[in-house]
């Protein structure tokens, strides 16, 4: 019998990974064995492949693979297309890439991290954009988001959008503040086979326009998340809390929510660039009154049956329809975990290139006092900085254990095991140890705000879940966009 892969399937490996299947229209890669792999790799229509002849575990596994469509049995003179066939990508698997396709911004941001403003970081030349475009094909990243500064207000944005598509990279989110996001843009980026989900910022009902710097942005902002619901894009918002704004919470997140607004990040700001200026320190809240804002305002938000997904700073975090809310902050990691979990399972797989050719592990990273030890993919190739065994590889799968290890006070702190050493944006904000302590979740925990950020949500999600019952776990729910759960009153 012979067998061939189905369409939207191609056999990928990476140095580090090699056997993996890449599902074109998902852009997710499967990675199995080595052996069943090898079986894989018969089914190009040319390889006659006796089913019954095969192991148990083998017959199982092609009969797995034929039911869900990633291979059926061959017709005759039908084989693997070239571009199917068996690539490796000389670099280590990375999922997706953050990339800043310019540091400048047109709007004046009073706590802007990167100092967009003054376009601190610089710009890309189109040749330069289209040599890294070059460089994240060649190690075989299949996803992007794009941002700045203020990513569309480069002339040569849709120039930009072509190039990854004519490399088959999918452009899944872009980062904007939304002046610029009208009908034309949206047309052209589906002439390009793009639709991409949007993040914009939106900074309070009445207080946009003052932290932006610029009149009318909030106007703008709105107008931009109704155009794209109207052409369903998927949306989320960032929400920078101040002493002005936090007021405005509550109104906010239900306005947003009736916009279409999916998801919702809101916290306080980062202590580096024009938010770590003189003349704004006034507006910066404390590590307690932030605490103390969504502590008052988790139960409102149980009480307008949590309109959207929401992250608060990382100490709540809740999706309409699941069963249970979260502290981020809060990462339970045995003794014997610790020696392989990593410090944060989001740098494992994603990284950030800036604006002026920087690689770090996390956007957040890109102008405090560490950076200067990151690559510069315009003097190392990407393939080597990401390369198995790198440095930069090294810092992105740094262990619990390894925090604690190379960290005093981690190392003799009873709360390790929940905390898992916290953020490593957080450790680097003020210095250069990359294995310092999170001071954020040590004010979370050492202050005794995981029982009060518990004891204001669970009496008021137990009401919530009565009127909104959590919906049934569904066998697709991993692959399922986040969405809100219509069950409502």
């Amino acid at each position: 019998m012979t067998y061939v892969l189905n369409s939207p399937f191609r056999l990928r490996g990476w140095k580090d990974r090699l056997g993996g299947i890449y599902y074109t229209e998902k852009r997710r890669v499967s990675f199995i064995g080595k052996e069943n792999y090898l079986l894989l790799m018969k089914c190009d229509g040319a390889h006659d492949i006796d089913v019954d002849a095969l192991p148990e575990n083998q017959r199982k596994f092609l009969e797995g693979i034929e039911k869900e469509g990633v291979i059926r049995k061959a017709g005759f003179l039908e084989f693997l297309s070239p571009v199917q066939e068996y690539k490796l990508y000389p670099a280590s698997y990375k999922r997706s890439v953050h990339w800043s396709i310019t540091g400048a911004c047109n709007f004046k941001c009073r706590h802007c991290f990167m100092s967009a403003p003054h376009a601190k970081h610089g710009a890309p030349t189109h040749e330069q954009i289209i040599q890294i475009a070059d460089s994240i094909a060649e190690c075989g990243i299949f996803d992007v988001g794009i941002t700045g500064g203020e990513p569309l207000i480069r002339d040569d944005f849709l120039d930009i959008v072509s190039a990854l598509s004519d490399r088959s990279i999918e452009i899944s989110n872009i980062y904007t503040n939304g002046w610029l996001v009208d009908e034309k843009l949206l047309d052209e980026l589906e002439k390009r086979g793009q639709h991409p989900s949007f993040q914009l910022s939106f900074d309070g009902i009445g207080m946009h326009d003052f932290l932006r710097g610029v009149p009318g942005s909030e106007e703008k902002t709105i107008s931009a998340i109704k155009l794209l619901h109207e052409h369903d894009h998927g949306i989320s918002v960032s929400m920078c809390m101040h002493r002005k704004n936090i007021d405005t919470l509550r109104e906010t997140v239900k306005l947003l929510a009736s916009l279409g607004v999916s998801s919702m990040k809101a916290g306080s700001m980062m202590d580096l660039g024009e938010w770590a200026q003189p003349e704004v320190a006034d507006l910066q809240l404390t590590p307690r009154e932030n605490l103390e804002m969504i502590e008052r305002y988790i139960p409102q938000y149980f009480e307008d049956n949590a309109p959207l997904s929401i992250m608060l700073s990382g100490a709540f975090m809740y999706t309409p329809g699941d069963s249970d809310w979260h502290i981020y902050y809060k990462r339970e990691c045995s003794a014997e975990e610790e020696k392989k979990s990593p410090s944060c399972g989001v740098l494992t797989e994603n990284f950030y290139i800036g604006a002026d050719g920087m690689v770090a592990p996390c956007m957040g990273m890109c102008d405090c006092g560490y950076a200067q030890n990151f690559p510069n993919l315009f003097k190392t190739p990407l393939k080597d900085i990401i390369a198995p065994g790198s440095d930069f590889n090294k810092l992105c799968s740094t262990t619990v254990g390894e925090v604690r290890d190379k960290s005093g006070k981690c190392r003799d702190c009873k709360y390790i095991d929940r905390c898992a050493g916290g953020c490593r944006n957080g450790a680097i904000m003020h210095g250069d140890n990359y294995y310092a302590p999170d001071e954020e979740n040590c004010f979370f925990f050492e202050n005794g705000w995981e029982e009060r950020i518990t004891a204001a949500a669970k009496p008021a999600f137990e009401e919530y879940i009565k009127r909104c019952p959590p919906r049934k776990a569904d066998a697709g729910d991993s692959e399922k966009k986040e969405e809100t759960v219509d069950n409502c009153p």
